[in-house]
C-alpha cells in the first residue's frame, strides 16, 4: 500500500507539473473514442445471446437453414366504427374486400422476399362471388372461415416471408407491404394495419435502444442536480462529474471499436456506470477541498488527497471489477458482455478520477483566478475565519 500511495503522489506531481500537455492528451484521447460511438449497434438476434452449443439452437439453425419463409408478418383489415354507417360495410365478409385482398396477394407475390401468402382470397380463388350473401355462404363452407373474426369486424391475411433477425430486412419488408397497401385503395369504411412477430421485436428493439439514451440522459440530470446541491456550486459539480462523463465516453467507445453490441442485458450500462462511478469523484475532489480549505497548497493538497482517496478507490473498484468480470464466466453471452462492459465502465471511471480529475481541477481553479478574477487564497483564509466564527 506504500508503494501504491508513492506512486499516486508521483501521478499528483506530473499532473501539476504537466497540466496543459496533459489536458490536450486527454481531449485527442476523447476525440479517438468519440467515433467509436457511432459504431454502436443493438443486437437484436436474441439467439446469438443465448449459448450457441445448445443442441434445440443448433437443432432450429438446420431448420432454418433448410426451410425459408418462417416469418410471418400480418395484414390485418377491420371495419371503421366511426365510419359513415349509410354507405360503410357493416360486415367483413364483402365482395369488395374478398376482391381487395386478391389484389393485395396478387401484388404482393410479384415480391422475391415473400414466399407465400394465405387470406380469404386464397381458398376462395376461382369461387363466383357477387353479392354479400354468396361471400358468407363461401366464408362459412371454407377454412376462409378461420381468417375472420367471430363478429365478423376483422379479416386477416398471413405474409410469409424469409427475412431472419436482420433488422434492415425486416424494415425494408415492412415497407414494402405498406407501399403496397398505399397503391391499392382499401374497401370504404375498412382500414388495414400491418403487425407480426418481427415488426413487433423491430418495434421494442426501437424502444429499447431510445431507452438506453434516454436513462443516460436522465440518471446525469438527476446526479447533477444532487451534486449542485450537495457542493452549493455548479462549478463543484461539472469538476466531479466531468472526469464521469469522460470515463463513459470512453467505455462506450472502447466497446464500439471493439465490436461489442448491446444486448438487452446491457440496455441500462450508461446510467449504471453513472450510479456507480460518481463516488469516486465526489471522495477525490471533497478531499482535496478539506486540504485546501486546511490552509494546503494546490500540489500539496493534491499530494494527499490523490494518494489517500485514490488507494482506497482502487480498492473498491477493484473489487467491484472482477465481482462484473465474474460474469464472463456465464454460459449466457449476454451475461458475459454486461460483466465486460460493466468493468470496463468501472475502469474507466477510476482512470478519469485518479488521471484526469487533479487536471480539471486545476485547470478549473486557473480558469476562475484568471477570468473570473476571485482568489482562492483569500477564499481560503475567509473559509477558515468564517468556520472558526460558527
Amino acid at each position: 500500500m506504500g508503494a501504491l500511495k508513492q506512486f499516486l503522489e508521483s501521478i499528483a506531481e506530473i499532473e501539476k507539473k504537466h497540466t496543459k500537455p496533459l489536458f490536450l492528451l486527454v481531449v485527442l484521447f476523447t476525440a479517438l473514442m468519440i467515433p467509436g460511438l457511432q459504431k454502436i449497434e443493438l443486437e437484436t438476434d436474441f439467439t446469438k445471446n443465448l449459448p450457441q452449443e445448445l443442441p434445440i439452437l443448433q437443432l432450429n439453425q438446420k431448420i432454418n437453414e433448410k426451410f425459408s419463409g418462417q416469418d410471418t408478418m400480418i395484414v390485418i383489415l377491420t371495419l371503421d366504427d366511426n365510419a359513415n354507417l349509410n354507405t360503410a360495410l357493416r360486415d367483413i365478409r364483402d365482395p369488395s374486400v374478398i376482391e381487395y385482398m386478391a389484389l393485395l396477394e396478387e401484388n404482393l407475390k410479384t415480391e422475391s422476399s415473400i414466399t407465400g401468402t394465405f387470406s380469404i382470397a386464397t381458398y376462395l380463388q376461382g369461387t363466383p362471388i357477387s353479392t354479400p350473401g354468396e361471400a358468407k355462404t363461401a366464408i362459412m363452407n371454407s377454412p376462409a372461415q378461420s381468417f375472420v373474426s367471430r363478429d365478423y369486424k376483422t379479416a386477416v391475411m398471413y405474409v410469409k416471408a424469409d427475412v431472419g433477425n436482420s433488422n434492415e430486412k425486416i424494415v425494408a419488408l415492412d415497407n414494402l407491404i405498406r407501399e403496397r397497401i398505399g397503391e391499392l385503395s382499401a374497401p370504404q369504411g375498412v382500414k388495414v394495419y400491418v403487425t407480426g412477430t418481427p415488426q413487433i421485436t423491430v418495434t421494442l428493439f426501437e424502444i429499447l435502444g431510445q431507452d438506453s439514451v434516454n436513462t443516460i440522459i436522465y440518471a446525469s440530470a438527476i446526479i447533477l442536480v444532487l451534486l449542485f446541491f450537495i457542493q452549493r456550486s455548479f462549478s463543484k459539480a461539472l469538476v466531479i462529474f466531468a472526469p464521469l462523463t469522460l470515463g463513459l465516453v470512453w467505455a462506450y467507445g472502447t466497446l464500439g471499436w471493439l465490436g461489442v453490441k448491446i444486448s438487452v442485458a446491457t440496455a441500462g450500462l450508461g446510467a449504471i456506470i453513472l450510479g456507480l462511478g460518481v463516488e469516486y469523484g465526489a471522495f477525490m475532489y471533497t478531499r482535496y477541498q478539506e486540504e485546501k480549505l486546511g490552509g494546503k497548497e494546490q500540489l500539496e493538497a493534491l499530494k494527499i488527497a490523490l494518494p489517500s482517496i485514490g488507494s482506497a478507490i482502487i480498492g473498491s473498484g477493484t473489487t467491484t471489477m472482477v465481482g462484473f468480470l465474474a460474469l464472463t464466466l456465464s454460459s449466457m453471452p449476454m451475461l458475459q458482455n454486461l460483466g465486460m462492459s460493466l468493468a470496463l465502465g468501472i475502469f474507466f471511471s477510476l482512470l478519469a478520477t485518479i488521471l484526469v480529475q487533479p487536471i480539471i481541477i486545476m485547470v478549473q481553479e486557473w480558469f476562475s483566478c484568471r477570468y473570473v478574477g476571485y482568489n482562492y487564497r483569500k477564499f481560503r483564509r475567509e473559509a477558515k475565519m468564517y468556520r472558526k466564527s460558527i
